[in-house]
């Protein structure tokens, strides 16, 4: 095997464990691990992994992620540019920006339509890709344009319509494409009102489990919620090893301190057999795992 060349990645660590990367506390070594703290060392990066012919993954936050507890073979790319403008009832954020800093941005700024994300962790590059959301709203309702990077690392601004936003879903969860910054639309507001409507959605999060966890395992599935279906054929509080479906909140699997990757693939295994034999409802993953054979999404 040829030996890699990764001249010019400067702070490029080897063989990192990607455990305290992941808001799940779970995970193995990286065998190559790099913070890109701008656009052109994102890029260079991913060009250099491919002159390797090396896997590569991007990482915002870790917050909807498992690791295998053999970790990654291959570069784990951590999105670390963290620019930000904002322009009358826009905002311009790279992808590493965290999603709780640029709530707290639009609030300062006067700006509503962002309260619902308010308590969800990541990145908005993670955020943008899974259109994550809450209270029936998604980050995708208030994205007009997503810069990207294709395989050839072309770059390219797209339009909302198409980033084929769904439930939880996006087109960049099939193409591949690296999220390089996020313009969002929004309104303006009242700073009370978005404040007050800020602290009751802090409010109701205050019920989910508050051991490390990737939040919610699976997609719902209307009208009854995947946690109530969960709970209703007898799962919640069942463990495996040291990770816990969580007595709180039955979509969550949660890490009791110890856990393997292991523990918590088996205990999805469990409750998606559990809910297609009893209920006839087939589950789907809302989170990522990565260095389970391939990267899956």
């Amino acid at each position: 095997m040829a030996p890699i060349n990764f001249a010019g990645l400067t702070g490029l660590k080897k063989n990192e464990i990607l455990a305290g990367y992941t808001t799940f506390n779970i995970g193995g070594p990286a065998d190559w691990f790099y913070e890109a703290k701008t656009e052109e060392e994102v890029l260079g990066a991913v060009a250099l992994a491919r002159q390797n012919n090396l896997p590569w993954f991007t990482l915002g936050g870790g917050s909807n992620l498992l690791v295998a507890d053999e970790g990654f073979r291959g570069l784990v790319i951590a999105m670390r540019n963290t620019q930000y403008v904002i322009r009358d009832t826009k905002i311009i954020a790279d992808a590493g920006v965290s999603l709780a800093k640029i709530v707290d941005l639009v609030t300062q700024n006067l700006l509503s339509g962002l309260e619902f994300a308010a308590g969800i962790p990541g990145t908005i590059g993670g955020a943008v890709r899974g259109n994550a959301g809450a209270w029936r709203q998604s980050v995708g309702d208030k994205v007009l344009r997503v810069k990207v990077a294709d395989d050839h690392g072309r770059i390219t601004w797209l339009d909302q319509r198409d980033c084929r936003f769904a439930y939880r879903d996006s087109r960049f969860k099939k193409t591949g494409e690296i999220i390089l910054a996020v313009e969002l639309g929004l309104a303006k507001g009242n700073q009370v009102d978005i404040k007050n409507r800020i602290a009751e959605n802090l409010a109701q999060r205050r019920c989910q489990p508050k051991q490390p966890s990737a939040g919610c395992v699976f997609k719902n599935s209307p009208p009854v919620s995947t946690g109530a279906l969960i709970d209703q054929v007898g799962l919640k509080g069942k463990k495996i090893g040291g990770a816990q479906i969580s007595p709180q909140h039955a979509n969550f699997i949660v890490n009791l301190g110890q856990a393997k990757a292991n523990d918590v693939i088996e205990l999805i295994q469990v409750i998606k057999a559990e809910v297609k034999q009893r209920l006839g409802v087939a589950l789907e993953e809302e989170i990522c795992l990565l260095g389970f054979g391939t990267i899956k999404k």
